[in-house]
């Protein structure tokens, strides 16, 4: 009978075969369905785009992630952006997707303690695949680079090449992928080493009972590089409506693998809910709470430090128009070896307008020393209190011009005892202006 070990290198060996097959693939089905436009009439042809071009400014500056007034090390910057979405219909069963975006990055103040940073452009290639439907019977197959994005971007919000495939049985939706990021660096402008980590997501989606909907998860990283971080992520997540005014969300989550030689044993979870009150601007109130469980023992072989895929924005809304950072403007952290209750109130002054004010507060699961992972705020935890602090954001969304869509998002983080004896608050400002044409 076969080692476990042997078991182990001989699975992710073939996967990682599979993932080199799949990039080749890709390139194969392009050249294959390229002639079908060519052999179209002019009038054809231009029917059968779908074309989406939108201009976007946005404004940011975060103040004082080091919590240190007595250095300067903010930074604002002005961002351009213009992207295409180019949708192409080979067929009645084949598609193809095309998304584009070009950005000018302007720095227009940075504190001396900061390391210096430079105005930078970027052509970037967000997503290029074929769509093929009803490969059989409600199957489906997805090739290329491809936006992985659940709901409230919890899991993922990115972009991966590779192969995903849909089946559809009764009430239920299966989803499986092998993928890789950046097998074509995603800037065109520039050159970068590929992506060595390799992705193999499981997912089934299904509707327990109306307006109610849950997914399983199974989430494998495999990295191929000398950084030997290998992750799997199993658990569910669903939201729904209990009534017309009360909706909710939840995620359970285990992570499991190792990272080098170190067993992975961390548990976390996400649960929330809106309630709308059926009066004028329809005000609502929003109860979260969110746990990464923390590591007691840095000594005996397991982490037990909870933490996300790395490919998470963390990014959603409760009731109102724009989505914002659900786990603080300013902070943002990743959930790990923390724990972060959240109270939001918003009101809809009109049927696309809305303000929220949301605030956090934040401890950790297990006093621990350095950075919080994934934060915005770098400043390091003394590791001798769990008090990491709290935030208020306030985020401002108007969409009730046609095509035309404006936001303000700004958060101010006050530190806990986590920080020491005299930390100093932090804040960030977002602004952001977007036209469709």
């Amino acid at each position: 009978m076969a080692s476990p070990a042997w078991r182990e290198w001989r699975a992710s060996r073939i996967c990682v075969l599979a993932a080199e097959r799949f990039s080749g693939c890709v390139m194969l089905m392009a050249l294959a369905v390229a002639p079908v436009s060519a052999e179209s009439d002019q009038g054809l042809f231009r029917g059968r785009f779908e074309i989406e071009t939108t201009l976007e400014n946005r404004y940011e500056r975060l103040s004082n992630r080091d919590l240190d007034a007595a250095t300067a090390d903010d930074l604002t910057v002005f961002k351009p952006e213009l992207s295409m979405d180019i949708r192409y219909r080979f067929g009645d069963r084949v598609s193809g997707f095309l998304s584009l975006d070009a950005e000018r990055r302007f720095i227009l103040d940075q504190g001396q303690d900061r390391s210096p940073e430079q105005d930078e452009s970027a052509l970037d290639l967000k997503e290029l695949y074929l769509d093929i439907d009803d490969l059989w019977d409600r199957a489906g197959l997805r090739a290329g680079r491809q936006e992985f994005e659940d709901r409230r971007e919890w899991l993922y919000d990115a972009e991966l090449d590779g192969l995903r495939s849909f089946l559809e049985l009764g009430g239920l939706v299966l989803e499986a992928s092998a993928t890789r990021e950046n097998v074509v660096t995603d800037n065109l402008l520039e050159k970068r080493e590929p992506g060595r980590v390799n992705h193999y997501f499981l997912l089934a989606r299904f509707e327990p009972a109306a307006k109610h909907n849950v997914e399983a998860f199974y989430l494998v990283f495999d990295d191929r590089s000398d950084d030997a971080n290998n992750p799997v992520f199993l658990g569910a997540q669903g939201h729904g409506w209990v009534t017309d005014a009360l909706d909710y969300w939840f995620v359970l989550a285990q992570v499991r693998g190792r990272e080098e030689s170190t067993r992975l044993r961390g548990q976390g979870f996400d649960l929330g809910a809106t309630y709308r009150f059926d009066t004028a601007w329809t005000p609502a109130i929003t109860l979260g709470y969110a746990f990464g469980s923390g590591d007691s023992d840095a000594d005996d072989g397991n982490d037990r430090n909870f933490r996300q895929t790395g490919l998470q924005d963390n990014m959603y809304r409760f009731n109102g128009v724009e989505n914002f950072r659900y786990y603080g403007e300013t902070l943002d952290p990743e959930l790990s070896n923390l724990s972060i209750a959240t109270v939001g109130f918003g009101i809809r002054p009109s049927r696309r307008s809305s303000i929220d004010l949301v605030y956090h507060r934040y401890h950790q699961a297990e006093a621990a020393e350095g950075r919080l992972r994934g934060a915005r705020i770098r400043a390091r935890a003394d590791g001798e209190s769990r008090d990491i602090g709290q935030e208020v954001d306030l985020i401002l969304g108007y969409h009730e011009l046609p095509q035309l869509r404006m936001r303000a998002q700004l958060g101010y983080f006050m530190p806990g005892k986590a920080f020491g004896e005299a930390p100093s608050d932090a804040y960030s400002v977002e602004l952001g202006i977007e036209y469709t044409f």
